[in-house]
């Protein structure tokens, strides 16, 4: 069935410090970087924005100045959202690099701008950006750390641009118009290898979509902790935090733990792991011995985790005396556990966590590979 005429793309408007909007649209790739707008005397200008805490922050390049502050940026700016799907939106969101534009947009593939501004990523070794090309000069900038950089001409030609997609759903959509029977004998045909996080908040509707529950089962844990618990993740200053979800009266509720403190009210917006389809992923889920996941060299199953400076943040359950178990976020590298509890963060290191502790690991399914 063809989608519903396209609706006009949504932007939130979002104070600086406010609580981050729902259903924020990622950058291709990215974890925690989202496509956000703002106005600098009716001209429009694309930059990133990311989660810290539950709130908003961002990143907007103007002249030689990157502006961050609720005062540079007079208090407030747009976020990019989706909410639904192509059933309901009649597009989705595409990215494609910039020397493919020519060919591939037409009225059914239409480039997301505002203005003369529209959003460019940029893939660097020393860590993403999103930016915004003017139209008019074909000139980008982007900005980070206080500074701005300036790109043009053959550089922006491997770089990506956002565009809005027409026809049918994206690659691996879930929806029932979209699943796909078994494939015929054959070549083996694409599927998801990396995690799917929802973006989510604290207090909204429990979500339809499968998640990834501890150990595939009701635990038995901790007086007062809901039995049935989901993978969640959340950022502090900028360091990623996994922890637990749960279903309470229909209504999202969340844990976490960071630098001995718990977190568990007004944690704002979260993401919570989701259990893709057997006909559109190319992995499976185990929940691993600590040993075993944290084995270096050749092995079948790799820890799920997310990229830190410190160490990859990883997360597992937790064996507690009298057989009680909690989920808890898991620092396979450096041997480390930790979970809230009580008003305070519980935590354990070296040989009694890597005992203690299983941790949930990806296996790839025959004839495919893992991409992170």
């Amino acid at each position: 069935m063809p989608n519903p005429p396209p609706k006009e793309d949504t932007w939130a408007f979002q104070p600086i410090g406010a609580p981050f909007p729902p259903s924020p649209v990622k950058c291709m790739g990215e974890q925690n970087m989202y496509v956000a707008l703002w106005y600098k005397h009716g001209k429009p200008i694309h930059g990133r924005s990311w989660n810290n805490g539950g709130v908003v922050e961002c990143s907007f390049p103007y002249k030689q100045a990157e502006l961050t502050t609720k005062q540079q940026l007079e208090g407030q700016i747009q976020v990019l959202q989706y909410v639904g799907d192509h059933n309901a939106q009649g597009f989705w969101y595409e990215w494609i690099k910039y020397k493919d534009r020519l060919e591939k947009l037409d009225d059914k593939h239409t480039l997301v701008k505002c203005g003369d501004s529209f959003p460019i990523f940029w893939k660097r070794p020393e860590g993403n950006l999103l930016g915004y090309v003017d139209n008019k000069t074909e000139i980008a900038l982007f900005s980070s750390n206080g500074k701005v950089y300036e790109r043009k001409g053959g550089d922006l030609q491997d770089m990506y641009i956002i565009t809005r997609n027409c026809v049918g759903g994206p690659p691996f959509c879930e929806c029932p118009g979209c699943a796909k029977a078994p494939p015929p004998p054959g070549p083996l045909p694409p599927k998801v290898l990396i995690d799917e996080w929802v973006d989510i908040r604290e207090g909204d509707a429990w979500p339809t979509r499968s998640l990834v529950r501890a150990l595939d089962k009701s635990l038995d844990t901790l007086p007062g902790v809901a039995a049935d618990q989901y993978v969640a993740l959340w950022y502090m200053q900028g360091e990623p935090v996994m922890g637990r979800v749960w279903n309470e009266n229909g209504k999202v509720a969340a844990n976490f733990s960071w630098f001995n403190n718990e977190y568990c009210k007004n944690v704002g917006s979260i993401q919570l792991l989701v259990h893709l389809s057997e006909h559109v992923r190319g992995f499976d889920y185990g929940w691993i011995p600590f040993a075993e996941a944290a084995k270096f060299g050749e092995k079948s199953r790799h820890p799920v985790h997310v990229n830190n400076h410190k160490g990859d943040i990883s997360v597992g359950v937790v064996n507690l005396p009298g057989g009680k178990q909690i989920l808890a976020k898991v620092d396979v590298r450096n041997e480390k556990t930790g979970y809230g509890y009580q008003g305070k963060e519980h935590t354990s290191a070296g040989p009694a966590c890597a005992s203690n502790t299983i941790v949930l690991c990806r296996k790839p399914k025959p004839g495919y590979k893992l991409d992170g």
